[in-house]
């Protein structure tokens, strides 16, 4: 799968999950409903948004990619086919969740046009999740 997210600006979700860790043996029920938040935004991002996601918008096509693109395609910017959206996925381990695509061409586009990340609204999310867990 390519494509690595960090913890990086999360202080939050860090401080939590490391409280999650000692409250619970087995992360994967929280790393599940993470993933697959993670796993949606980054669809999201390709299908409808068109941004990182820190909220920049994509770069437009070369115009002249376009008009070509245009005769095969009536897809959007990273829709050529839909392979990469819908080889968009995650995986769960006892300890960590990966979130990304085994299409070989994945990472080239991630850093031209990224989709992959953490946004300000998966942070809370992902805040919520852990806050839920800690709770039961």
């Amino acid at each position: 799968m390519s494509g690595a997210i960090s913890w990086n600006g999360m202080e939050d979700c860090r401080d939590l999950f490391a409280r999650l860790r000692a409250h619970t043996d087995d992360l994967r029920p929280t790393l599940n409903a993470i993933g697959n938040e993670l796993t949606e935004s980054a669809k999201s991002r390709i299908a409808d948004e068109k941004k990182s996601p820190e909220g920049v918008a994509w770069a437009e096509l070369n115009p002249d990619y376009a008009a070509r693109k245009r005769q095969h395609s009536s897809g959007g910017i990273l829709e050529y086919t839909g392979n990469l959206l819908n080889s968009m996925t995650y995986n769960v381990s006892a300890t960590d969740v990966r979130v990304g695509s085994n299409e070989v061409y994945a990472n080239r586009h991630q850093q031209t046009r990224p989709y992959l990340g953490i946004s300000d609204d998966d942070a809370n999310a992902i805040n919520q999740f852990i806050r839920d867990a800690l709770a039961s």
